[in-house]
């Protein structure tokens, strides 16, 4: 179940990088979100509060940490072009 996981998150990443018709829908002049605000509060926020300090489960609360922020570029996104449409609203809605 995790290789079916990993995969499917691979090719997504990859179809919106090299797509053709995808890549070109990219606009680079409004994502101007620095993610490094999000990543590094969040590795210091898993290398203090874990269950056990062990790589693993530091990489593992990471991710955890990582995972609830990751919207928030999207979000950021959507409020500068202000292009959203119901469907978007709704999936960012149910994605939060």
């Amino acid at each position: 179940m995790k290789l079916i996981f990993l995969g499917s998150s691979f090719s997504i990443v990859w179809y919106m990088r090299y797509h053709k018709i995808v890549r070109r829908s990219y606009d680079k002049d409004q994502d101007t979100f620095r993610h490094y605000i999000l990543i590094l509060p969040c590795l210091i926020l898993a290398l203090l509060i874990n269950e056990k300090f062990t790589f693993k489960e530091v990489m593992w609360t990471f991710s955890l940490y990582l995972e609830a922020v990751a919207i928030l570029p999207q979000l950021v996104l959507l409020q500068r072009t202000r292009n959203i449409d119901n469907l978007t609203g709704q999936y960012v809605f149910l994605l939060g």
